[in-house]
């Protein structure tokens, strides 16, 4: 046998004995394989899991949740299961705090401040089954309704005329909140919650069709004589009064403008089209009607004024919201109309009363989208 056969037949016998070393050792292939695939998932499991603690550690150092909610014992209502973990509540719905009477406006931003929470967290907006909602007294909504939605956590904010930034930063994945639903608390009054989401919104804040079909026909039967619908612009003043007049809400910083306002802003509009129709409603219909006039007696075939009566609320804020552009006083309703209209925005700028008790939950750049128009009147 010659050296290189030798060599050979010795690296042949090397890999065998190699082989049946190696089967002794692991019990089998088989074995080795199963082994080997618990150790790297184990590694893969611990970077994850050491990425995941980073994470939390870094939200959780800057969380907001109110520490005065007590979660409710009623049974959990789940909607799957991920990747192996305990089942997650992806839910986010109104905390009971929006039945203390509160009206359109405010539930407006409420509801905005649900989805908004909502897409944040990777929940889902439901509303609680038995819930009474004003909103759907005048919107389709198109959510959800559920029976059982706690255990739940209330999350809260800090001032409500303003964006609460600490609502981004709660870790929603948190163990101690991942399985309840979040229940959205306070009035969250700001346009920043529907930056992310105003696409979705919308679609929750389509009129009922009888809302719809009323506010047509109205807008049909206003048309001025000699006017065709092509050829001028409609302009929605909202006046607030009512509540903002009486003295406790005075005291509070509340404010209301005078005549000269809604000369001004309506002027913004008269000066840039040839031809407006302003339709006014109101809380005081006797004060509009002496307050917001033709003032400079512009002419008749440029300008008219149409005062709304007799209609519920949900037809006037369709009204002011279907038109092309708003004027607004104070208020979320007017506010929401002008929002809905999307449309040249004047709101009244002297509001609320510098250094009273309502200014120091207010922050201005929060309240009012930055392109609309502020205006005041000269004193």
């Amino acid at each position: 046998m010659s050296r290189y056969q030798k060599l050979c037949l010795y690296a042949i016998l090397g890999l065998v004995m190699g082989f049946f070393t190696f089967i002794f050792f692991s019990g089998s292939l088989q074995d080795l394989q199963r082994n080997f695939y618990k150790i790297s998932k184990f590694g893969f499991r611990m970077q994850r899991n050491n990425e995941t603690r980073d994470r939390e550690r870094e939200y959780n150092s800057a969380s907001y949740i109110d520490s005065t909610a007590q979660p409710s014992n009623r049974a959990t209502h789940n909607s799957g299961e991920i990747a192996g973990q305990p089942e997650i509540t992806r839910y986010v719905s109104f905390d009971n705090c929006i039945k203390d009477g509160r009206r359109l406006g405010n539930l407006l931003f409420d509801l905005a401040a649900v989805i908004f929470v909502a897409e944040l967290s990777g929940r889902k907006a439901v509303l609680e089954k038995t819930m009474n909602i004003s909103l759907e007294n005048v919107f389709k909504l198109n959510m959800e309704r559920v029976k059982d939605l706690c255990p739940c956590q209330v999350i809260g904010e800090s001032h409500h005329l303003a964006y609460d930034i600490n609502t981004e930063k709660i870790a929603f994945n948190d163990p101690n909140i991942r399985n309840k639903t979040i229940l959205v608390a306070g009035f969250r009054q700001s346009w920043k919650y529907t930056l992310a989401i105003e696409r979705q919104l919308r679609k929750h804040l389509a009129f009922k069709d009888e809302i719809q079909n009323f506010t047509e026909n109205f807008f049909q039967e206003v048309i001025p004589s000699g006017w065709k619908r092509v050829g001028f612009v409609r302009v929605g003043i909202h006046c607030r009064r009512g509540d903002n007049v009486v003295q406790h809400f005075v005291n509070y910083g509340y404010t209301v403008p005078n005549g000269t306002y809604f000369y001004k802003a309506m002027k913004y509009f008269t000066d840039k089209y040839s031809r407006v129709q302003f339709i006014v409603t109101s809380d005081d219909s006797n004060w509009t009607r002496e307050h917001i006039v033709n003032a400079n007696n512009i002419s008749p075939n440029a300008i008219n004024i149409t005062y709304t009566a007799g209609n519920t609320a949900g037809q006037d804020f369709a009204i002011l919201s279907m038109c092309d552009h708003v004027i607004m006083s104070t208020g979320t309703y007017g506010w929401w109309a002008a929002w809905i209209a999307k449309g040249t925005t004047i709101y009244y700028s002297d509001w609320p009363r510098q250094g009273s008790g309502l200014a120091r939950h207010f922050n201005r750049e929060d309240f009012f989208p930055p392109n609309w128009i502020p205006m005041a009147y000269e004193k």
